[in-house]
């Protein structure tokens, strides 16, 4: 079984998630017969294949956050990040095995459908604890802010776990993007200053909008206490002010 996955982790590394079933079978040196025993079909072997060192890496991952979380007032974004994406490249710094996963892993963030599916089954849980840091270290900032930040932060980290090799040719072999201990290094303070930035902008950007035209923060909105309900032609003239 742990052959079969190698093989299968390896082939959707290298080819991503269209290569055939059977071609599994021939690079494991398996019968399709007994692939379809143990599998199903290609998409079960996904999962599995995606599920096998998942629940390794969120252990390693949410373990870093909580012992960051031990600085309390002394925790910075850069921190709180590093502890989100360090403990995957130590990984792939390590094995082979957990390169060809990671690849996987950037294969599903940016995909549809259900390798996508994978991510949010997979990782979600640890997303939330790196939110929830995030908006403790940034509390004048809106949802919103916080939610592209970790957009770009997530697509900056997979788009690097997948070694595409594009950074290597444009540099000329300068750098290379199979250097994952310089990544870790450095991603954490390229995207804690961008989202820094980000958040000063859109506070700037609230601050000089007309008070009409001033969207309020969702989260905050909800919580806010609800008031009378208005007249149908008073609901109209706010609506006009959004258009």
């Amino acid at each position: 079984m742990t052959l079969i996955l190698d093989k299968a982790e390896a082939m959707f590394a290298e080819k991503g998630y269209n290569v055939p079933l059977v071609e599994v079978g021939e690079f494991a040196g398996v019968d399709p017969a007994l692939m379809r025993y143990y599998f199903g079909d290609k998409e079960e072997l996904f999962r599995a294949v995606f599920a096998r060192r998942g629940a390794a890496i969120n252990e390693l991952r949410l373990k870093a956050i909580r012992e960051y979380r031990k600085l309390g007032d002394r925790m910075t974004l850069e921190g709180v990040i590093d502890a989100f994406v360090r403990s995957p490249f130590e990984k792939m710094h390590e094995d082979e095995g957990w390169r060809n996963y990671m690849a996987i892993v950037s294969f599903a963030n940016s995909s549809r459908g259900m390798p996508h599916a994978l991510m949010s089954e997979t990782f979600d849980h640890v997303s939330h604890e790196l939110l929830a840091d995030m908006r403790r270290l940034l509390p004048d900032a809106s949802d919103e802010d916080i939610y592209w930040g970790y957009h770009f932060l997530t697509g900056s980290f997979t788009f690097s776990l997948g070694e595409t090799g594009r950074i290597d040719k444009l540099s000329g072999g300068r750098v290379s993007s199979r250097d994952v201990l310089e990544m870790a290094d450095r991603l954490p303070t390229v995207i804690a200053a961008g989202i820094r930035a980000m958040c000063a902008d859109s506070a700037r950007r609230r601050a000089a909008a007309p008070a009409g035209r001033r969207k309020p923060d969702a989260a905050k909105a909800a919580k806010a206490p609800k008031t009378a309900s208005r007249p149908a032609k008073a609901r109209r003239r706010r609506a006009d002010n959004w258009s």
